[in-house]
């Protein structure tokens, strides 16, 4: 599972004008994520490498298992360089410590969500871009808005519809937002939006992930604002759908292990370019 739809990764080219320059800013960062994202994730899949997935499940397993003894050997190595240039290296306090390697936590917290270490790495790999985009986003809008401080929680409520309001394009907004999504019927939509995948950034922050019982009810809350949003409108029946489809598994998730394991593709069926 890749984090990015691969065939929407096309962005809009900067107009030869300098007064957009803070765009091209923000596509350099941008095409950094995004780039990075596809290459990194591409070693994780067999198709990369048109071999079986049980030989490349193998190969990141044994990649994994081999990092406390890598660790070991340049500790020791460390100790024949301070002698080499007659240095006394001391005591390594952390070998009289009881300690353990991260390897070992990663590799039970693969076993815990049922999954091969491979598919902990790109839920790994999807969850650090995620937080890369929305931070990417979060710090435009604050950094073009006129407003003072604001939270993460307010950037599109408050940063984007003043600096659309101002500029007096709120309605033009809301058609060329839903003609390029297919989804995001009006600035409500959007913005309820922005409020769950906010709260899954919180919970990423500041919980490592972690949902209890009134997370897990926040979480449904903020996803059914989303759909009562599209209960009389018949034309939207199938994005619904989709989006129902995509959302069922993080429910299932969150009230299984208590985390979200595909955080960073949240939703996968809706770009926006």
């Amino acid at each position: 599972m890749l984090l990015l739809t691969s065939f929407l990764v096309d962005i809009l080219l900067p107009e030869d004008d300098n007064s957009i320059s803070f765009y091209d800013k923000f596509l350099a960062q941008y095409t950094s994520i995004t780039v990075s994202a596809i290459v990194s994730q591409s070693h994780f899949y067999s198709e990369t490498y048109n071999t079986k997935l049980e030989d490349l499940d193998r190969d990141v397993d044994n990649i994994i298992n081999e990092i406390p003894d890598a660790s070991k050997r340049k500790r020791e190595m460390y100790k024949v360089l301070c002698f080499g240039a007659m240095m006394n290296p001391g005591d390594i306090v952390q070998e009289k410590e009881k300690r353990t390697f991260v390897s070992d936590l990663f590799i039970q917290d693969a076993k815990k969500y049922n999954i091969s270490n491979r598919e902990m790495i790109i839920k790994s790999l999807n969850t650090s871009t995620f937080l890369n985009y929305f931070f990417l986003l979060e710090d435009s809008l604050k950094y073009i808005s006129s407003n003072g401080y604001l939270k993460g929680s307010e950037v599109i409520s408050k940063a984007l519809k003043s600096i659309l309001e101002t500029e007096k394009i709120l309605d033009e907004f809301n058609a060329e937002i839903y003609e390029r999504s297919k989804f995001f019927i009006n600035f409500d939509s959007l913005e309820k939006t922005w409020s769950l995948l906010n709260f899954i950034r919180n919970r990423i922050i500041h919980y490592n992930g972690y949902y209890d019982k009134h997370a897990k009810d926040i979480f449904e809350k903020k996803f059914n604002d989303i759909l009562n949003l599209y209960l009389d409108i018949d034309t939207m029946n199938t994005s619904i759908f989709l989006l129902i489809n995509n959302f069922e598994k993080y429910t299932n998730q969150i009230n299984e292990f208590d985390y979200l394991i595909w955080s960073g593709n949240i939703i996968s069926d809706i770009e926006i370019k």
